[in-house]
């Protein structure tokens, strides 16, 4: 793993925190989205190219849900972030397998993430009944503050323990040798152009969210092994 600098640590705080603000809390400038998320992380740790790459796979894997009303789709900002930083960070290494077994822990790891973002929701909805049947006014903006607040240190917390998770499983994952072709082989983009075609269309099929997930990691696996 590359060293960090403590400037690039502090980095990290701050904007592991304010992509989740912006995810559930504010801002709502498209900050949170996995390819921007990526980008910014490509630019600050000097890999731009192999933090894209994982933004535009987490990106089109967020395609495979469509938020509507109160429903909480999985946390791509999560996979965005901490897929693209285990790549510049040289957790994953630059071959097939490695890249795609972090994709599959990443997205594993999703599911917890989201389970945090409705303890959030949660929180947020009890500190609004409490006001309310305390008749408090003018609590909107102290109620406004605090969930920005929980929403940033929820960033901060999620976030970076997902990311060491995933270093730790990969940390284990090397000791196996395995050699595949290394992933700047042209067979890639025919793999993302196909992730995203396979993500637009199965968002739209009136299934269980799990079984797009299944489906388009079995169509992956089938057309990487043609």
């Amino acid at each position: 793993m590359a060293e960090i600098s403590l400037q690039q640590i502090i980095f990290l705080i701050l904007f592991s925190g304010a992509i989740s603000v912006d995810r559930l809390a504010g801002f709502n400038i498209m900050l949170s989205r996995p390819i921007i998320v990526s980008g910014v992380i490509g630019i600050v740790f000097g890999n731009i190219y192999a933090a894209l790459m994982m933004g535009l796979i987490f990106e089109f894997i967020g395609m495979l849900e469509v938020p509507v009303g109160t429903t909480i789709t999985h946390d791509d900002t999560f996979g965005g972030y901490a897929s693209s930083l285990a790549m510049v960070l040289g957790v994953a290494n630059e071959d097939a397998i490695n890249i795609l077994v972090a994709i599959f822990i990443t997205s594993l790891l999703m599911y917890p993430v989201t389970f945090s973002d409705k303890v959030f929701r949660n929180i947020n909805k009890y500190l609004v009944k409490k006001s309310i049947n305390q008749n408090a006014t003018d609590n909107e903006n102290r109620l406004i503050l605090l969930g920005v607040i929980l929403a940033f240190i929820r960033g901060i917390l999620v976030y970076n323990i997902g990311f060491i998770a995933i270093c730790i499983f990969m940390k284990y994952f090397k000791l196996i040798n395995i050699d595949i072709n290394n992933i700047y082989e042209p067979i890639l983009a025919l793999t993302l152009i196909a992730t995203f075609m396979g993500g637009y269309l199965l968002r739209f099929l009136i299934i269980n969210r799990l079984h797009k997930v299944i489906l388009l990691g079995l169509g992956l696996l089938i057309g990487w092994l043609l």
